[in-house]
């Protein structure tokens, strides 16, 4: 059973159907590891689908249990997309 739910604050802001603006933060799925940032290195080496990284600005992980840690929004731990890519030498691309 996966650990963490990691979760990503996407680049640009939702707008509501009333026109309110909100930031744009998405759920992407599960994840194992030993800790938040392993939980989502994980997850972006092998994503269950594709996603378009040019599009998420950072992610974050939450642990599936009580954890005072949790529901911070990606305050602590925020790992950059940049940073996940620079680890392979890749592009900042889509």
């Amino acid at each position: 059973m996966p650990s963490y739910l990691v979760l990503a604050a996407m680049k640009g802001r939702f707008v509501s159907n009333t026109g309110n603006t909100y930031d744009n933060f998405q759920f992407m799925g599960y994840s194992d590891g030993a800790d938040p940032i392993s939980a989502v290195t994980t997850f972006f080496d092998a994503p269950p689908y594709p996603i378009v990284w040019a599009d998420v600005e950072y992610l974050w992980a939450e642990r599936l249990a009580d954890d005072s840690a949790n529901g911070h929004l990606g305050d602590y731990e925020k790992i950059y997309i940049e940073t996940l890519r620079s680890r392979w030498g890749e592009d900042s691309g889509g």
